[in-house]
């Protein structure tokens, strides 16, 4: 049998706390095991892994997820987070403010998703898609942009072919678009309501009521009509967009939350 005692930081205390309390975790199998599997059997997602080291009395062996342990041993795994501050974040994650990427929550984060297109950030949504359609969609490049697929399940963000990820801690949407913007240190890229907030597509002037067709003026409330002369329109579906009543509230909203992620 292989012993192996693994030593976490407190991000990562998340997942082993239930079962292993604030020390470290003790894994012991027979043969040879691979990083990422090792490491999920304690409970903690590939996606949440910025480091991994073996603690020797000399120095330490930095592993990649792939390799396989053989021998008893200790290691020190740290989560994204902390990897980043010490300068340790394993190149084939993205980095901070990365571009070429696209959020795709799962079905339980709708709410999230919103708040994402909201600040400015594309993100990939359905109410309706399966785990398997997820998995799948993030296997492979939507529109060219890499996923990083958004869940609460770690379970599901277990699965190896998804690359990039995170599992969302909160249940509260504000708190959880908190958590996404520092994990990928985005909160100086925001840029409030230039996408959909139906589909994700960007946003482009469309100008005063004038400019717009017969149609689109038509579904228009007459009140809408009458206060209202600058309108924005989705590229994608065609939806306009006005600074009604709601819009203080929701403008307030985002520097809220970009407030909070910067802090």
């Amino acid at each position: 049998m292989i012993k192996v005692i693994v030593f976490t930081d407190l991000n990562l205390a998340f997942f082993t706390r239930k079962k292993y309390g604030s020390g470290p975790a003790t894994a012991e199998f027979p043969g040879t095991r691979s990083v990422k599997d090792l490491i999920e059997s304690l409970g903690i997602p590939h996606v949440e892994i910025g480091s991994v080291e073996i603690s020797g009395s000399c120095s330490n062996e930095k592993l990649s997820l792939t390799d396989l342990i053989t021998q008893d041993c200790r290691l020190n795994v740290l989560s994204v987070e902390a990897a980043r501050s010490t300068g340790h974040y394993a190149a084939e994650f993205p980095s901070p403010g990365d571009a070429g990427f696209i959020f795709i929550p799962d079905v339980h984060l709708g709410r999230l998703a919103v708040n994402l297109r909201m600040l400015g950030f594309p993100a990939d949504y359905s109410n309706s898609r399966s785990d398997e359609e997820l998995a799948r969609l993030a296997d492979s490049a939507v529109n060219g942009l890499k996923a990083i697929v958004l869940s609460c399940d770690r379970g599901l963000m277990m699965r190896r072919c998804i690359k990039y990820g995170m599992v969302v801690r909160s249940r509260e949407p504000v708190r959880q678009t908190i958590e996404v913007l520092q994990r990928f240190g985005l909160s100086g890229r925001a840029a409030p309501f230039s996408l959909c907030f139906n589909c994700g597509g960007l946003l482009e002037d469309a100008g005063a009521l004038d400019n717009l067709s017969d149609a689109e003026k038509n579904s228009l409330p007459l009140k809408v009509r009458r206060l209202q002369d600058e309108y924005r329109r989705c590229t994608s579906c065609g939806q306009l967009f006005w600074k009604g009543s709601h819009y203080r509230s929701l403008a307030a909203k985002a520097a809220g939350i970009i407030s909070a992620a910067a802090g």
